[in-house]
């Protein structure tokens, strides 16, 4: 039997393809890039075919009753096909973006609770179901209102989508394998399936279809093949189902089930248990910082990637391909060096992005446009990635199993509440050219700073022993009371 790397089973296999398979369909939040995409135009005159002017965005040219020529039509938009372009409905272009934020707001916070309460595997297909339902509806309706409607439901399925599966996803691999997940399957060739899709079918409709098509099988997968999660079952007190679900998790995988010893049960807690924890709030409020800040400075750069120069393919291939590409180096270093800890991959990560943007602000307020700009924008994009390898693990590996979910859930709406303020990162540029970049990196300063004061170390650290203190423990930091040596795994 061939051995994989990282203690993999078939199982593990299954389970990161149901992550990938997510991260598709969470991809939905920057469809923005196309669904709102409009390129430079100008008039073309009807006698001749000759031009006027240069291409622009000046809307004088495009109500003049002229006919209009757009410069590499590239894709056409849902902000083209309903013509918001230069109307008084121009405002829905961003609207639509910012509703399906409001969307994963809520969706965090319902499905995070809903998690906890009724478990894992029920939230994780009713969310997915609805995305992917949501997701193809948006291809089918002709009405403009329908559409903008649609992507709330989008974005709150995919808000509980990223949160109770996540959850569940990381509650059945191993320790070791966290930091490969995150490397191997992650926003990046997700992110890479939808440029490719929107260059093959290269209208919003068509790809919208596919997008949900392709996205379907996770829903039978976690249906029919994937258990409720043996973590939830034994801090439930279920220890019957626990061990059925180990046992079909140990018959999946191709190996012997051998019954172990599981820890004793701690006390049921709620979310508000964490937020009456004193040490634990702490834990709490350093997370939510660094979800806000990392959402507000990606999003905002992702959605405003539209507008670099050149091919809008071959820029979003360029931004997908580098970030791919630079995750495997990830579970390498975290597994052959003690130092690459969750503290220095998100302060180091996060002191690059301040430097990459404070040069792009500088550059775009003298008024560059070269090649530089494209370059260091993938840098950051690249290490505002590994800022979010770090948000999620941190908040899985130390928040308690009984609430981790919903405290996800909380980390996930700071994260969306930065999302719905991304869009308005741009306006920032009519203070100054470079305002937008400038914002990103004085946001990372803040993060930084929090991240340096007060994030605890979480490597390693055995998910089911994750609890609130008692009285007794005080002293003892529950981020690395239970880090143990890798070989035990």
């Amino acid at each position: 039997m061939v051995s994989l790397p990282y203690g993999v089973t078939r199982f593990h296999l299954i389970v990161l393809v149901v992550w990938q398979l997510t991260m598709f369909l969470s991809i939905q939040m920057i469809f923005g890039i196309f669904s709102n995409y409009v390129p430079q135009w100008r008039c073309l005159d009807n006698n001749d075919n000759s031009t006027s002017r240069a291409f622009s965005k000046d809307c004088l040219v495009f109500n003049s009753n002229c006919t209009i020529e757009y410069e590499n039509n590239y894709f056409y938009s849902a902000a083209v096909h309903f013509k918001w372009v230069c109307s008084d409905l121009a405002y829905l272009t961003s609207v639509q973006s910012q509703v399906q934020f409001v969307g994963v707001l809520l969706g965090t916070v319902i499905f995070g609770f809903l998690s906890d309460l009724v478990g894992r595997k029920p939230i994780s297909l009713f969310t997915v179901t609805l995305g992917v339902s949501t997701t193809i509806y948006c291809g089918i309706t002709q009405d403009m209102w329908h559409f903008v409607f649609c992507r709330f439901f989008v974005g709150l399925a995919v808000g509980g989508a990223l949160n109770s599966t996540c959850t569940f996803v990381m509650e059945l691999l191993l320790p070791k394998q966290r930091m490969a997940l995150r490397a191997f399957f992650n926003w990046g060739v997700a992110r890479f399936m939808l440029t490719v899709i929107c260059y093959y079918f290269n209208d919003y409709k068509s790809a919208s279809i596919v997008c949900g098509v392709i996205a379907l099988p996770i829903v039978f997968i976690i249906l029919f093949i994937i258990p409720e999660s043996p973590t939830y079952l034994h801090n439930k007190g279920k220890i019957d189902l626990m061990i059925r679900s180990e046992k079909k998790i140990a018959q999946i995988s191709g190996v012997p089930f051998i019954p172990k010893e599981n820890a004793p049960i701690i006390k049921k807690e709620t979310i508000c248990s964490v937020l009456s924890n004193r040490d634990l709030i702490k834990k709490l409020v350093v997370l939510w910082i660094m979800w806000f800040c990392s959402s507000l400075c990606g999003y905002g750069m992702d959605l405003h990637s539209n507008e670099i120069s050149g091919n809008l393919f071959i820029n979003q291939l360029f931004f997908s391909i580098t970030i791919w590409a630079s995750k495997p180096i990830l579970p390498i270093l975290d597994n052959k060096f003690d130092w690459f800890t969750r503290r220095f991959l998100h302060q180091s990560s996060q002191g690059t992005v301040i430097i990459c943007f404070a040069v792009l602000s500088i550059l775009v307020g003298c008024h560059y446009n070269g090649i530089l700009i494209l370059l260091i924008n993938v840098i950051g994009i690249i290490f505002i990635e590994y800022t979010w390898d770090a948000c999620y693990l941190c908040v899985i590996e130390l928040m308690p199993t009984n609430v981790r979910s919903s405290a996800m859930g909380s980390c996930s709406m700071m994260a969306r509440c930065g999302a719905i303020l991304a869009p308005m990162l741009p306006f920032m540029n009519a203070v100054w050219p470079g305002g937008a970049y400038a914002t990103v990196a004085v946001v990372g300063s803040i993060n930084l700073v929090v991240s340096y004061l007060y994030l605890s170390e979480s490597k390693n650290v055995i998910l089911d022993h994750v609890h609130l203190k008692t009285e007794e423990d005080q002293k003892e930091d529950v981020t690395t009371s239970f880090i143990k040596d890798e070989r035990q795994y």
